[in-house]
């Protein structure tokens, strides 16, 4: 069975992306390529690279990542951090779904979505 290790997004601004995940997320740099080219970020398990494509050699820049998924040990606490460091809470979706599902939902400055959930999602499936 395959396990998910990586996971690529794009960037406009692969430096500031990186910061915003580092300081609202708590995620280490692993490196950062020059120009602003790129950034290999990890929680420790999964990596996350956030790159500037000046040539999209997977599509055309089409489709792209749809959300991250972290799980954090204190959603209010992190909630926090997120909103101190420029991200938004996607209101009108947490509202409507975040108690029958346990996540909320947040988006970073550049327009990057996750969700933060502190019991974590069933993986079995």
């Amino acid at each position: 069975m395959s396990k998910l290790k990586h996971i690529a997004i794009t960037s406009n601004n692969p430096s500031d992306t990186a910061n915003f995940f580092i300081e609202a997320l708590g995620l280490s740099e692993v490196e950062r390529a020059p120009d602003n080219e790129g950034v290999m970020l990890t929680d420790g398990y999964m990596s996350v690279a956030i790159l500037k494509f000046k040539h999209d050699r997977y599509g055309g820049g089409h489709p792209g990542l749809n959300h991250l998924g972290f799980k954090i040990d204190n959603l209010p606490d992190q909630e926090k951090v997120v909103l101190k460091n420029g991200g938004q809470e996607l209101s009108e979706w947490n509202e409507a779904y975040s108690d029958s599902v346990g996540e909320k939902k947040y988006m970073s400055p550049e327009g990057i979505s996750f969700d933060l959930n502190p019991t974590g999602w069933n993986t079995s499936i």
